[in-house]
């Protein structure tokens, strides 16, 4: 399993990002993927609905305490690949210094989106959920991709 990175302000607000991959066969346990070979080495089906959760501002630099919740509840409901993205060393700090890796964050959620779509899956199954900051950068990488993904929803 790999959990989110912790961080605090002493650290600085540099950018860093992982994909954690849950699934039905392990709600509990994320696994880093990167969208290359190692993809298709996971749990990852790209015939499924991709559900993608991005956080929002970390004051305290920690994990969101959400955020197992919303996988359990969403793996619970269906079956499909659920894709937390940890971005909490670029939003903690300052809130400012936070909102100013929005776009680059969303440009690297985009990037990932692509190569996913270059392995088969359809933009139509990919359900973006963000929450508060996140839910910005949701529609940045909505904006980025044409308004061509299934569904983005803002918390």
């Amino acid at each position: 399993c790999t959990d989110f990175h912790t961080a605090n302000f002493l650290r600085g607000s540099k950018l860093k990002v992982q994909f954690l991959l849950f699934t039905s066969s392990s709600p509990s346990c994320g696994k880093l993927i990167l969208a290359d070979d190692s993809i298709k080495n996971s749990s990852f089906n790209s015939s499924l609905e991709t559900k993608i959760i991005i956080h929002g501002f970390r004051a305290l630099g920690t994990k969101p305490s959400w955020i197992e919740g919303l996988v359990h509840a969403i793996l619970h409901r269906s079956q499909v690949n659920v894709i937390a993205v940890d971005w909490v060393y670029g939003s903690t700090a300052a809130y400012p210094s936070a909102v100013e890796n929005v776009t680059q964050l969303a440009l690297s959620i985009s990037q990932f989106i692509s190569k996913l779509l270059a392995l088969g899956v359809s933009g139509t199954s990919i359900h973006i959920i963000g929450v508060s900051l996140g839910a910005h950068v949701g529609g940045l990488v909505g904006h980025f991709h044409g308004g061509q993904l299934g569904r983005i929803t803002g918390i």
